[in-house]
């Protein structure tokens, strides 16, 4: 029963991320600020809060699998 609640706080520790910055987003696929942007929007992937530009990885993940015919 431990292990178990052990397994379950190490999970807890490292959340998974659902939005990212524009810089890691260029970075985690390999394409510059403007074609970050253009497939965010095209993703439905930004999201807005205050003045940050956030990007939704997850549905920029789905977008670029239907892109790709997976």
């Amino acid at each position: 029963m431990e292990a178990l609640k052990v397994k379950e706080m190490i999970k807890r520790k490292t959340p998974e991320v659902k939005t990212v910055k524009i810089e890691p987003a260029c970075m985690r696929y390999g394409v510059g600020r403007n074609t970050m942007r253009k497939i965010a929007e095209d993703a439905g992937a930004v999201v807005r809060i205050g003045k940050s530009y956030l990007i939704n990885v997850s549905k920029v993940d789905e977008y670029m699998d239907a892109l790709s015919g997976e």
